[in-house]
């Protein structure tokens, strides 16, 4: 199963721009605020006064969003990342940088992903309910802390690598063989071969019920 320590969900429009084309391209996440210059190991407050400099909304939910992406994620978290009826998932492997090349564009503040599903996203609706819930958060950035435990479980459900998984999708396969042997049982001449075949098709009927 996949491993991570901590669980965030990130949007993919810093600066109100829809920038997930550049996010898959570079394996990157990033949140706007370009007005602001390299944020590498500074604290809350001392981010609370560049916003203030810079004539942003100094908020608690901005200053928590900023604080979040340059202090408080940490490599080898994850996180989510909803597009519409879409959900990508990235491991963080980067601390927070300053790309001041993307200063024009709107997202300077960044840091290197990589994409988990980059070209198979999940779809919304699959997500454990409370997880789904925890997505409606209109930030660019949010902990979700408490969903860890039933995001873990969702992803060990549908992990390929999972050998229950594996061992459910090679039955399926086989079953239509299966069902061609009992036919065939059922038509043999040989009587004890019959009768097993007519016992395990009863016993198949009367399980599902």
């Amino acid at each position: 199963m996949l491993d991570f320590n901590d669980l965030w969900l990130v949007r993919t429009n810093p600066g109100k721009t829809d920038r997930l084309k550049e996010f898959l391209e570079n394996d990157i996440i990033a949140i706007g605020w370009s007005n602001l210059l390299d944020l590498h190991g500074m604290p809350k407050s001392t981010i609370l006064t560049e916003l203030s400099k810079n004539n942003y909304s100094c908020s608690n939910v901005t200053l928590g969003v900023i604080n979040h992406f340059v202090n408080n994620i940490q490599v080898n978290d994850l996180c989510i990342i909803p597009y519409g009826d879409k959900v990508y998932i990235a491991k963080v492997t980067s601390e927070y940088y300053y790309n001041s090349t993307k200063v024009d564009d709107g997202y300077p503040h960044q840091r290197k992903v990589e994409f988990i599903n980059k070209n198979h996203p999940i779809s919304r609706a699959s997500l454990p309910e409370t997880v789904r819930k925890s997505l409606g958060a209109q930030n660019y950035v949010a902990h979700l802390k408490h969903r860890i435990d039933e995001f873990k479980a969702f992803l060990s459900e549908t992990d390929p690598n999972n050998e229950h998984t594996d061992l459910h999708k090679v039955l399926i396969k086989l079953l239509p063989k299966a069902i061609d042997n009992i036919k065939n049982a059922m038509d043999s001449d040989d009587d004890q071969r019959k009768f097993i075949a007519s016992v395990e098709v009863l016993r198949l009927l009367q399980k599902y019920e």
